[in-house]
């Protein structure tokens, strides 16, 4: 019986896992694209603003 327990678990833990990374890595992709963006269209505007 805490065999099926410990599977139920892990099977869940995996359900809830494999969401959030996807979401995980799509903020982390939208986050670099942006970073891209804006530093791109610093530098077309040609400013030397110091990033963080």
């Amino acid at each position: 019986m805490p065999q099926l327990i410990s599977e139920i678990m892990t099977v869940i833990v995996v359900l809830v896992l494999i969401p959030l990374s996807l979401i995980l890595v799509s903020v982390v992709f939208l986050v670099g694209l942006a970073a891209l963006a804006l530093g791109t269209s610093r530098e077309q505007d040609g400013r030397t603003t110091s990033r963080r």
